[in-house]
């Protein structure tokens, strides 16, 4: 391949309460050019175009405004000077509370169409807390010190956490505390709306408070914001849950280890280390008391607090720069089978006999939703020809069963090329793509571009599409 290689990346977040825009480029580069083999990379990442933040548009409190946002986008990409159809990679993804609106699904497709040909739309608590963690700079942190960072990313509808242990993320959690889970009204400072996470705590905390105070509406919305953080310590602590927890957390999938620092990162981490602001009603809703909240929380005050390089922007970097990989180069593509978007990571079952089958877990895929489906092989005792020609015969009597083409194949180890070339020779008619060199989880979508020009790698984008039913 050509010494390096640069592609044109967009990341768009649409948030609770803000949308923003942003153009990165990513140059890819030829990392063992000696060899027979190359291992592509990319090698460096740097922002072109910083779009403004706008308001999210909704045409009310269940529906996002898609003919708003689509003006939205089509302007920041007229003042960036970049057409859709020039953009190579990126995502679109749709974070917080936005993400529970009726129509969430539809909007974020038909934007992923507009904004080019391969530009992911995604969803979902989980990709949203690690693409955070990578955009606000906690996962390069983490491997810098060789330590144990929480990135805590505070947006308008929830807070969503990921631990990166030395540059690795190993878990993450989505909770409901945002700070425009309660609105005012920016003239009379007076409470407008209540969100109905919030509207639980704000039942559980008026029980529990002394009638001359539940009067102070100021004092009982502090009072539900401290309640809110504690359950976000709780979580961060790996402590027992209490029952007003449970309106709160949407997402725990952290594992029980010792942090060694915290980033904050999202809108309302900026007042988080600027505090002191007096005019809190400035947004129309509650983020500087949450950024207090948090600020006198036991997350701030027993842990080394790092400033990461980024907090209103991470999600909108990390989803522009940080959610494409690339594949191994020992692959096999047939012709005309690519670009694919939302194919399912199948995950096989074992056979009593010791063999791998995915005909039971293929069949959740088979609606019409899903063009094909990409089949799983974990890692293998040892990857030697007799094991691969097993594996191929195996694959072989399953394939013609699974519904959908191009029949996609996806191996953990550095085999694709061999068991590719193998499965060709046993159904040399079916239209086959097999990849590896890509890290895969339970719930995983694959979307996966062209080959890259001159080179056998192909640009592959990991994300989860969680839509709140």
């Amino acid at each position: 391949m050509a010494k390096e290689m640069t592609l044109v990346s967009v990341g768009i977040d649409v948030g609770t309460t803000t949308t923003q825009l942003v153009i990165s480029q990513l140059t890819l580069v030829n990392v063992m050019p000696g060899s027979q083999v190359p291992k592509v990379e990319i090698s460096h990442k740097s922002i072109s175009y910083m779009g403004k933040v706008h308001f999210t548009p909704f045409e009310d409190r269940q529906h996002v405004d898609g003919a708003a946002l689509r003006k939205i986008i089509a302007k920041e990409y007229e003042k960036a000077g970049v057409k859709p159809e020039q953009i190579d990679t990126g995502a679109i993804i749709i974070t917080g509370e936005t993400a529970k609106k009726e129509n969430a699904s539809e909007i974020i497709h038909s934007l992923a169409d507009y904004a080019g040909d391969f530009v992911v739309a995604t969803a979902g608590p989980d990709l949203e807390s690690v693409i955070a963690g990578k955009g606000s700079g906690a996962e390069a942190l983490s491997k810098r010190l060789q330590a144990c960072i929480a990135n805590i990313d505070i947006g308008g509808g929830t807070t969503n956490i990921a631990f990166f242990d030395r540059g690795k993320c190993i878990g993450t959690a989505c909770i409901n505390v945002g700070g425009r889970l309660f609105e005012v009204d920016p003239m009379s400072h007076r409470l407008i709306y209540i969100s109905p996470p919030a509207q639980k705590i704000m039942n559980y905390c008026y029980s529990n408070t002394s009638k001359t105070q539940s009067g102070d509406e100021l004092a009982l919305i502090q009072t539900c914001l401290r309640s809110m953080v504690e359950c976000v310590e709780r979580i961060i602590f790996q402590e027992p849950l209490l029952a007003q927890d449970e309106p709160l957390v949407m997402t725990n999938l952290l594992p029980d280890v010792k942090i060694e620092g915290v980033v904050f990162s999202g809108g309302v981490a900026k007042y988080i280390y600027l505090p002191g602001i007096k005019e809190w009603w400035i947004h129309g809703d509650v983020g500087p008391l949450l950024a207090e909240a948090f600020h006198d929380s036991r997350i701030y005050s027993s842990h080394s607090v790092h400033e990461g390089s980024e907090t209103i922007h991470a999600t909108v970097l990390g989803a522009g720069a940080h959610t494409m990989n690339v594949s191994g180069s020992t692959i096999t593509v047939g012709k005309n089978t690519l670009p694919l978007r939302n194919v399912p990571a199948v995950f096989p079952e074992l056979e009593a006999s010791g063999r791998f089958t995915w005909l039971k877990s293929s069949e959740n895929y088979i609606d019409s939703l899903y063009r094909t489906v990409a089949l799983i092989i974990p890692p293998l005792p040892n990857t030697d020809f007799l094991t691969i020609l097993t594996l191929a015969e195996n694959l072989a009597c399953e394939l013609p069963l699974i519904k959908g083409e191009p029949k996609v194949i996806i191996a953990q180890q550095d085999i694709a090329k061999v068991l590719g070339q193998t499965l060709q020779r046993l159904l040399p008619a079916m239209p086959l793509v097999c990849l590896d060199g890509i890290e895969l989880a339970f719930g995983d979508f694959l979307d996966i571009n062209k080959p890259l020009p001159h080179q056998d790698a192909v640009p592959v984008i990991v994300k989860t599409l969680v839509f709140a039913r």
